[in-house]
């Protein structure tokens, strides 16, 4: 048999705070869902920042520097030759610059702008069709 003696002087060890597996399993489980959520939140939240208020497509209000625009690309039509390269090239770069508001998401001021050049390439017998894309 053992002896009291022994067991006496033997030093109690201090019990360790140990996280048991399977807790530390449910906090760490806990923990990445928390994670999620926060980040589903965030991309919620932020699904419209930093986008201008676009109000609706029935509003007739024209987008001044977009026609300004239009118009000055037209008065450059106009000053070249008919039927001459330079021409072409300048109608060209009025179709291209539509192009690039309409992909920059931009379609009122594609429209603005083209409507502008139209006008004034109508107006001085350039074109006799609209070119305009809706």
């Amino acid at each position: 048999m053992v002896s009291d003696k022994t067991t006496a002087k033997r030093k109690r060890k201090s019990p360790k705070r140990r996280l048991h597996r399977g807790r530390f399993s449910a906090l760490v489980g806990i923990f990445l869902i928390l994670i999620v959520l926060i980040v589903v939140l965030l991309s919620k939240c932020s699904d419209d920042a930093g986008t201008e208020f676009q109000p609706d497509e029935n509003v007739t209000q024209h987008i001044p520097t977009a026609v300004e625009a239009g118009r000055n690309d037209a008065k450059a039509v106009v000053s070249t030759a008919p039927g001459s390269m330079e021409r072409e090239k300048a109608l060209l770069i009025i179709k291209s610059h539509e192009s690039r508001l309409r992909m920059a998401g931009y379609p009122r001021a594609a429209n603005d702008y083209i409507n502008a050049a139209t006008e004034h390439l109508q107006k001085h017998k350039i074109i006799n069709k609209r070119i305009i894309r809706k």
